[in-house]
């Protein structure tokens, strides 16, 4: 885990996510079928989605070449009003 400034980035180094679940990841209640068999509903990458977007961020994966997954979480910029 790493942050810096309004980006947090997480990188675990897992078995990884198969190309064709990339763009379900964020999907609630989805699960990748190796995983189905683990404890856990398949709500954490798609409550971190739209907490992102409803603070005006974004969420993204990466898949680096060695395995395992990279996300990374981008927040908007805060405005302070005086």
């Amino acid at each position: 885990v790493s942050v810096r400034g309004n980006e947090i980035t997480v990188r675990d180094h897992g078995p990884g996510i198969a190309p064709e679940d990339e763009q379900r990841v964020f999907d609630r209640f989805w699960r990748a079928p190796a995983a189905r068999q683990l404890p856990g509903s398949g709500l954490g990458l798609a409550i971190v989605k739209d907490v992102a977007e409803t603070h005006g961020g974004r969420v993204t994966l990466e898949r680096p070449s060695g395995g395992g997954a990279f996300f990374r979480l981008r927040l908007g910029a805060a405005s302070v009003k005086a």
